[in-house]
């Protein structure tokens, strides 16, 4: 039997994960052994020093922890490397303890002392003006320029703004009835603008307009004075008239462009303009009258009630014709066509139920596309509900080719002799494009509700699926849960070969043929 190979998950430093607790990984490139506490990156502790090292990472230097001896480690003084080294050194701390206040300072060497601070100095730079080198000891001066004031006071510099003249920059304030200022933006009042401009306009003169101004909605009302008689015929556009004014000789062009005419009636028309009821068209056929409705409608009835039309009729065989004054009968054939008239529609459909028998020496179907033996074409029988009934045995000598959506098999026990059934064939024929379906085999059963198990084909993952519970759309298949697999050993035929991977014996199960890889990071 070959061995299992058990290997650590693996990879370099700067990739490590968060671990799950007791999970081990190797870092390949700082050979470090690291085991996880809560799949946390912060919390991965590097095997047997945690509480003394503080290990390297992809950015920060390695580290010596200084641990108090009452906390086991808990809090920790830790002395850490630089992230980055040019070199190796060796530093050596002093030999005593210095003077308060005392510096540590190096020789250059690596060798440590204790000494007392230096004078320092920095320096000091503006917007304007040349830099300078402020040394401590010095006196530091803060001088308010144009509109600012300094003052000092027990260690604290205040820099305030003054109040701004017509001559001197600095803090404005804005009347609030005509300005409006946010966040150090100032707006103009609209309101004030309105009213402003309200009343240049309402205290000007007008002649014939009236102008008001609506405060509320912030608009100005014009209203043009409509009554004619305030408006002169000689200087205006305009002409009035009464109402009974009588215009003799005048043209109306209403068919000019912006002309129209409304409310226009006529009282009377001419006798010898117009055709009634009782002296008919007929008998008035003429170009200079016209027709009332009355005598329209009766010339029209008289003359469509005399008009009978003959329509020619054609079936599979034979033909006919009928006249728009009989009726057309549309008559169906017994067990096979049904045929019913209501209102204006004809309704022809098959029966309710077909029944096919085989008590007959040699049935006769009346069948759409009937198929010979030699399958040039397909037989077809369904009726409204698609479901046709067989009373006894039927045996079928040549081949049976059913072209539909669903078949469907009311036993308890279905024997098939064929050593292979292939699922998932087109017309008869393999596929030639991506159905985009899946092909398998579905188990209804019921545990609390009802159920469907599958093992099938999962065309979207190209693999084999077991499913305690699937859904089905469109012939697609959802594993919602996984089944389980029952199997007395476990045989893998890829890249290593076919071999074994599971046995049993003597009581022990084991692995063979097995690498367990933890995988890299």
């Amino acid at each position: 039997m070959s061995a299992p190979v058990i290997q650590f998950k693996r990879g370099v430093l700067a990739n490590l994960p968060g671990l799950r607790a007791g999970e081990p990984g190797f870092t390949t490139d700082s050979y470090d052994l690291y085991v996880g506490i809560d799949s946390t990156t912060s919390n991965n502790q590097f095997v047997g020093s945690s509480r003394y090292w503080s290990v390297n990472t992809s950015t920060v230097g390695s580290g010596v922890k200084l641990v108090e001896g009452t906390d086991n480690g808990t809090n920790t003084v830790t002395i850490k490397s630089p992230d980055s080294l040019a070199a190796s050194y060796t530093l050596t701390m002093p030999a005593d303890d210095g003077n308060n206040g005392d510096l540590l300072t190096s020789d250059g060497n690596g060798g440590l002392s204790f000494a007392a601070p230096a004078s320092s100095s920095f320096t000091l730079a503006a917007d304007s003006g040349s830099n300078d080198t402020f040394n401590t000891g010095e006196t530091l001066t803060f001088t308010g320029g144009e509109g600012i004031d300094t003052a000092v006071s027990d260690n604290t510099i205040t820099i305030s703004a003054e109040d701004a003249t017509d001559s001197n920059k600095g803090i404005a304030s804005f009347d609030s009835t005509d300005f409006t200022v946010s966040s150090g933006d100032v707006t103009l009042n609209a309101e004030r603008v309105q009213d402003i401009v309200g009343t240049a306009i309402t205290t000007g003169t007008q002649t014939l307009i009236t102008v008001s101004y609506d405060d509320v909605n912030s608009q100005y009302d014009f209203v043009v004075d409509n009554d004619l008689a305030n408006y002169s015929n000689t200087t205006s556009a305009f002409i009035t008239a009464s109402s009974t004014d009588t215009l003799t000789n005048k043209t109306f062009d209403a068919n000019g462009t912006g002309n129209s005419l409304s409310n226009v009636e006529v009282a009377d028309l001419a006798a010898s303009a117009v055709v009634i009821e009782s002296e008919g068209i007929g008998s008035n056929d003429n170009d200079t009258t016209l027709p009332t409705s009355a005598a329209v409608k009766d010339y029209v009835d008289t003359s469509v009630a005399a008009v009978d039309l003959e329509i020619g009729t054609a079936g599979d065989s034979g033909t006919g014709t009928v006249n728009t004054s009989q009726s057309l009968t549309i008559s169906g054939t017994s067990n096979e066509v049904e045929t019913s008239a209501s209102g204006q529609t004809i309704t022809v459909g098959l029966p309710d139920a077909v029944t096919v028998t085989t008590s007959l020496t040699t049935p006769t179907v009346k069948a759409t596309n009937v198929q010979a033996n030699d399958g040039t074409t397909a037989i077809t029988i369904t009726d409204s509900t698609g479901a046709v009934a067989l009373n006894n045995n039927l045996t079928i000598a040549g081949n049976l080719i059913v072209n539909g959506s669903t078949t469907q098999v009311n036993t308890s026990q279905t024997t098939i002799e064929d050593q292979l059934l292939e699922l998932g064939m087109v017309d008869g024929s393999v596929p030639s494009s991506d159905l985009n379906k899946d092909i398998g085999v579905i188990f209804n059963y019921y545990t609390d509700a009802a159920k469907k198990a599958a093992v099938y084909w999962d065309d979207s993952a190209s693999r084999i699926v077991v499913s305690a519970v699937a859904t089905e759309s469109s012939g697609v298949l959802t594993n919602s849960t996984a089944g389980a697999l029952e199997v007395g050993s476990l045989y893998v035929n890829d890249c290593a070969g076919n071999t074994q991977v599971i046995n049993c014996s003597g009581g022990v199960r084991t692995l063979e043929n097995i690498s367990i890889d933890g995988g890299s990071f």
